[in-house]
């Protein structure tokens, strides 16, 4: 008995002593701390102003533009717009962006041609080509854009798109009928920049004023006919009210071109990431002025029948005479400047390779 005792106490004796010896387990680790959450991208508010009012249909493509912005970029690009005159008019827009004023604006580029009179050939693309289809083609694929950015970069600005507004073209409205040479000489017109000298060749009393002045301008007689934007504009305008006549749209030209333009050094400090965002955001935005603005055109020649309007089809003479003398007009422009030149040059080429 006593020995087992005796080796039951050196058993225990030699457990422990083994026990003692064994490596001891290693702590458990101990959490890394979790990284701190990224900060949230700065958001980045900017204010767009627009030569279009805000029941026209381009102006709603504006809108549409910003939200899409804001959309792809998780809000980091969230863009304020403002219509016609809201801020500045529009004629200031030019010096407003290449001053910091506002960031961003969308408008014709003729209205800035005494600063640079190939920002004013700008505005004939369209015109020169012969329609929006082809227009897009060269703009897109030809290499259009990186000339007209040239341009734009001369004043330290960068063209993010295009913007080519109606189905058509304009149409000129009237307080009689106009359809022939004998209809045009002696009446005072409103005009704009790009076809005045078509107009005054014709033997019409020509001036410019702005679009929102022509109403009053034609219910005291202070012209009596105008040549101002597109059959939808015009009726949301009430022309019909003051002169119930319109030529066809499109009879003598297919319509300007806006541009949707940010400061360069805005645009050079964007990530790619974002640029990327603004130019798909652009190139859907020239689609949607064109489409909207030419759907509205649609809808609004049969609004202006039912409101006593007339429209009239100018006498085929007449109709290839106003037109000779439009792209007369606009070779004129273009050739001021080398870099005009190259443009027209570039688009000369391209108008050949559908006739080969």
């Amino acid at each position: 008995m006593k020995k087992i005792l005796i080796a039951l106490v050196a058993g225990l004796a030699l457990t422990s002593l083994l026990l003692a010896c064994a490596p001891k387990p290693a702590p458990a680790p101990v959490p890394a701390p979790k990284p701190a959450p990224a900060p949230a991208p700065a958001v980045m508010k900017w204010r767009l102003v627009s030569m279009w009012g805000e029941p026209e249909a381009n102006y709603k493509a504006i809108k549409k533009f910003a939200e899409n912005v804001k959309a792809m970029s998780n809000g980091q690009i969230v863009i304020e717009t403002f219509s016609s005159g809201a801020l500045m008019p529009y004629t200031e827009y030019f010096d407003a962006v290449r001053g910091g004023v506002v960031e961003l604006m969308e408008s014709g580029a003729i209205y800035y041609a005494g600063k640079d009179s190939t920002l004013g050939a700008l505005n004939s693309t369209r015109q020169l080509i012969g329609d929006t289809g082809r227009f897009l083609v060269w703009i897109f694929v030809h290499g259009g854009i990186d000339l007209t950015r040239e341009v734009w970069a001369k004043w330290d600005l960068f063209e993010i798109a295009p913007t080519p507004y109606s189905w058509n073209g304009e149409s000129v409205v009237s307080k009689k009928p106009i359809r022939t040479f004998a209809d045009v000489k002696g009446v005072k017109m409103r005009a704009p920049e790009d076809a005045a000298d078509t107009w005054k060749a014709l033997g019409a009393d020509t001036l410019t004023i702005p679009g929102a002045e022509v109403y009053t301008a034609l219910s005291t007689g202070l012209v009596d006919f105008a040549d101002w934007s597109s059959p939808g504009a015009n009726y949301r305008m009430k022309f019909h009210e003051v002169a119930k006549y319109y030529s066809r749209p499109g009879d003598y030209h297919p319509g300007g071109i806006a541009s949707l333009v940010i400061h360069m050094d805005t645009w050079k400090k964007l990530p790619d990431d974002l640029k990327a965002i603004l130019l798909q955001a652009g190139k859907a935005f020239t689609l949607d002025t064109w489409m909207m603005s030419s759907h509205d055109d649609f809808l609004a020649q049969d609004l202006l029948r039912a409101a006593g309007a007339e429209m009239i089809v100018w006498e085929p003479e007449f109709t290839k005479k106003v037109q000779e003398l439009y792209m007369d007009s606009i070779a004129r422009r273009w050739i001021k400047t080398d870099l005009a030149r190259k443009i027209y040059d570039n688009i000369q080429e391209f108008k050949k390779l559908e006739r080969r």
